[in-house]
């Protein structure tokens, strides 16, 4: 019976202490199987990629700083391009054929520049893991290498979820102007086309924001990490497929936040099978420990947990801010609205309201800025086009200085008199001549657009229809 007794007593290494202390008890640190070579490999691959990804993409970057970000110096969003574009360009040039320029001011991610630049990351990655390969032959798994892999991966997307989430949340990235409401249909892009019909909506808007805060949340706790990834997954799968189908140009860069998400399904792939698709039990998983002692453990725990607090913190309060000045609760420039034409002379002459007239004035649109675009004034000529200034009112005088940005040499300034809240008059200069407008303000609850809430009763008046031509 001693021997029997003996025998049944666990095992320690020579290394582990007989009786560790409470707060510095090791960790039970679980066996591994070798890693087939396929495994292997893989992995080498998507670590490099990631590497490579993460030190030449500085959208990565600027999320992770919080409110630390405004501080960074104007150029700190594209020096790594700049680092990269010989490389890239060469690339361009010499292997796909493609002029790889990179165009700036970079308002689309999805340039021929990133294409190439992604091709590299491929290459880049193909040459780490063949090298590697072939110097690391005997290494049977890359365990602790993947734990700490894992922990920046998913912090990483947690941070890009809580961004673009709580921009969302506080329904500023995609919204409504005022020119949507007076722009012909036909005149938008497909890109304004997705803008105009989430924004026309703050409630879905909001909603899509939660769940990608969601997903970033259950990201930050380890133990729900999985089911973060699988809910990131979905959410990107979704932004992706709209992005590529209403030329979002984000494209690239939503497919690698996707391809992180993956990542972090991957060694989970077999279990999720069991589990949704073959109606099977699986057993919990047992991680291995960043750490070999408890205390450790419990540190780096809350150590991500605080951080994943710091980001969600400082993009409320990024976010909170700019709702502040330029939400639909935020303050309203001077003659906010939209206005009709009703007169309009140049140097004495009257022009009427001809399509045929480019300079005339059909509309003035005056609105909050916009994150995305440039305002607040526009005007609409006779044939429906938008012409964009950038303004500034001077409430004392009661002017305004216009100026437009495909322009230069162009210039406004005109005063403005209000005889009743509707009725406007603007006299001055615009672009060297002497105009004189009479406007009448639009009530923009006569666009049905503008009725926005969810309406649970549709009958009589608010019974939509679905008007066939």
């Amino acid at each position: 019976m001693t021997r029997l007794l003996k025998a049944a007593r666990p095992v320690r290494s020579p290394e582990t202490p007989d009786e560790p202390t409470a707060p510095d008890q090791r960790t039970d640190i679980p066996p591994t199987a070798p890693w087939s070579l396929a495994t292997r490999v893989a992995f080498r691959f998507f670590l490099a990629y990631v590497a490579l990804f993460f030190l030449t993409e500085m959208r990565i970057v600027y999320p992770l700083l919080g409110v630390f970000g405004n501080d960074l110096p104007a150029g700190a969003m594209v020096w790594q391009y700049h680092l990269v574009r010989p490389v890239v360009t060469w690339v361009g040039e010499h292997l796909l054929g493609v002029d790889a320029a990179l165009i700036e001011p970079v308002q689309s991610g999805d340039q021929r520049f990133f294409w190439v630049l992604a091709f590299c990351w491929f290459l880049g990655a193909l040459v780490v893991t063949a090298v590697w390969s072939a110097i690391d032959r005997q290494r049977t798994d890359h365990v602790w290498l993947h734990k700490w892999f894992h922990v920046v991966v998913r912090l990483c997307l947690a941070a890009q979820l809580f961004s673009f989430g709580f921009a969302k949340v506080f329904p500023l990235q995609m919204s409504l102007p005022l020119t949507r409401l007076v722009e012909p249909y036909g005149d938008f892009g497909m890109l304004n086309v997705l803008w105009s019909q989430v924004g026309s909506s703050q409630p879905y808007e909001i909603l899509l924001g939660c769940a990608e805060v969601t997903a970033a949340v259950l990201l930050v706790i380890p133990r729900t990490a999985t089911l973060g990834a699988l809910l990131a997954s979905v959410e990107l799968t979704q932004v992706l497929i709209l992005n590529v189908t209403y030329q979002v140009p984000l494209k690239i860069f939503t497919f690698h936040l996707l391809l992180l998400s993956l990542i972090l399904l991957a060694p989970y792939a077999v279990r999720l099978v069991r589990f949704f698709v073959t109606d099977q039990g699986v057993d919990p998983v047992r991680r291995p420990p960043l750490f070999r002692t408890r205390r450790a453990v419990s540190v780096a725990l809350a150590a991500q947990i605080l951080f994943g607090a710091w980001l969600a913190g400082s993009q409320v309060h990024e976010e909170w801010k700019l709702w502040d000045a330029i939400g639909t609760s935020g303050p309203k420039p001077p003659l906010y609205g939209i206005w009709n034409v009703v007169a309009f002379s140049v140097d004495g002459t009257d022009r009427p309201p001809l399509t045929t007239d480019e300079e005339r004035w059909n509309r003035l649109i005056v609105d909050t800025s916009h994150s995305y675009q440039p305002g607040p004034v526009s005007s609409q000529r006779m044939d429906g086009s938008i012409v964009d200034y950038a303004a500034t009112f001077d409430a004392k005088s009661r002017t305004m200085a216009l100026a437009r940005l495909d322009d230069p040499t162009w210039s406004a300034r005109l005063a403005f008199t209000q005889s009743t809240p509707d009725r406007l008059s603007l006299d001055g200069v615009l672009d060297g001549h002497k105009v004189r407008m009479r406007l009448e303000k639009v009530d923009l609850s006569s666009f049905p657009i503008a009725q926005d809430g969810p309406r649970w009763v549709q009958d009589g008046p608010y019974q939509p229809r679905l008007e066939l031509r």
